[in-house]
C-alpha cells in the first residue's frame, strides 16, 4: 500500500451516520482535548453509501470523535474513507466477558429489559440461532448454562435490545472486552463467578442498515480490522470550521496532502506497530 492510496475528505458532519452507542464521559474527555489542541489528530474512519441522491457517511471506527466534533458545531469533518467489502478489511465481533455476578443476578436484571426472553439452549443451537439472527445474542454461564435471549427478528429492534441488555448489568459487573467464549482462554480461577454475553457477527451490510435507519449497536461490540489507517494526521480545527465551501476546502486539503507526501512526511508501517501515546 502507498500514501497516495489513501482516499481523506473533508464531507458535511450532517452527512456522517453511527452505528453504535457512544459514551459520553469519553466524548466530553475527547471535546476538552480538541477544544485545547485545536486540531484532528485521527480522522474517523467511514465507508461511502447512497442513500437515494445523497450520499452518506457510515462511521466504522470513530464514534465519538465524530460525536464531540457535532457537539463544539464544527460543520464539516474530515475522513478517512475505505471501501468496506475490500478483502483486507474485517469485521469481528467483540464479547463481554463479566465477573462476580451470580447467574441469578443476571437474570434478575435481564428481566428489567423490555421484550427480551431468556430461552435455555445447548451451545450449538444458540450459535446457530444467532447466525440465523433468531435470538440476539446469549448468555454463557461458566457452571455449564446458556441461555439465548430473544426479542423479535428486525435487526434494529434487536439492536436496540441489546443496548439495553448491556445498560442493564454494565455498572455492576466487572467487565472486559474479549474475543474468544472459552472460560480457561479469561480465568485463572475456574471457580470465580462468570459470564461472558455473546454478540453477533454483523456482517458489513447490515451495518450499513442499521445506520441508515437510526439503529445503533452497544458500543465496542463491533471489531473493524481496517489496514492502512491515517494517523496523526493533525489537521487544523480551523480548516473544518471556515466559511468556506466544501469543495474549496478539498482543494486546501489536496494541496496540504500533496505537499505532506513530496515532503515525506507520510509513512506506511507495512507491519502492525504499538502505539503508546493514545
Amino acid at each position: 500500500m502507498e500514501a497516495k492510496e489513501l482516499k481523506l475528505s473533508i464531507v458535511p458532519l450532517h452527512a456522517v451516520l453511527l452505528h453504535e452507542e457512544i459514551e459520553y464521559q469519553r466524548v466530553e474527555k475527547i471535546q476538552a482535548r480538541l477544544r485545547a489542541d485545536r486540531i484532528l489528530k485521527n480522522p474517523p474512519i467511514v465507508t461511502q453509501v447512497q442513500d437515494g441522491d445523497t450520499a452518506r457517511y457510515v462511521v466504522l471506527d470513530g464514534a465519538s470523535r465524530t460525536t464531540a466534533l457535532r457537539a463544539l458545531n464544527v460543520p464539516d469533518v474530515l475522513v478517512q474513507i475505505v471501501d468496506y467489502h475490500s478483502p483486507a478489511l474485517k469485521l469481528e465481533a467483540w464479547h463481554h466477558l463479566l465477573l462476580d455476578i451470580t447467574p441469578a443476578a443476571l437474570r434478575r436484571e435481564l428481566d428489567e429489559v423490555t421484550c427480551v426472553a431468556m430461552v435455555e439452549m445447548d451451545e450449538a443451537q444458540a450459535e446457530q440461532e444467532l447466525l440465523e439472527r433468531t435470538i440476539l445474542g446469549y448468555l454463557k454461564f461458566n457452571d455449564g448454562h446458556i441461555a439465548g435471549l430473544r426479542c423479535g427478528s428486525d435487526i434494529t429492534t434487536q439492536a436496540h435490545a441489546l443496548s439495553e441488555v448491556v445498560r442493564s448489568y454494565e455498572a455492576k459487573v466487572e467487565l472486559y472486552r474479549v474475543t474468544s467464549t472459552d472460560f480457561e482462554t479469561h480465568l485463572a480461577d475456574p471457580n470465580r463467578l462468570a459470564a461472558i454475553m455473546v454478540f453477533p457477527k454483523y456482517k458489513p451490510e447490515e451495518i450499513v442498515q442499521l445506520a441508515l435507519n437510526g439503529g445503533r449497536v452497544p458500543m465496542g461490540i463491533t471489531r473493524h480490522i481496517i489496514p492502512g489507517r491515517a494517523l496523526r494526521v493533525n489537521l487544523p480545527l480551523e480548516i473544518l470550521e471556515s466559511a468556506q465551501s466544501l469543495a474549496e476546502k478539498n482543494t486546501w486539503l489536496d494541496n496540504w496532502l500533496e505537499t505532506k507526501m513530496k515532503n515525506r512526511n507520510v509513512r506506511f508501517y507495512q507491519e502492525p506497530v504499538f502505539l503508546f501515546d493514545e
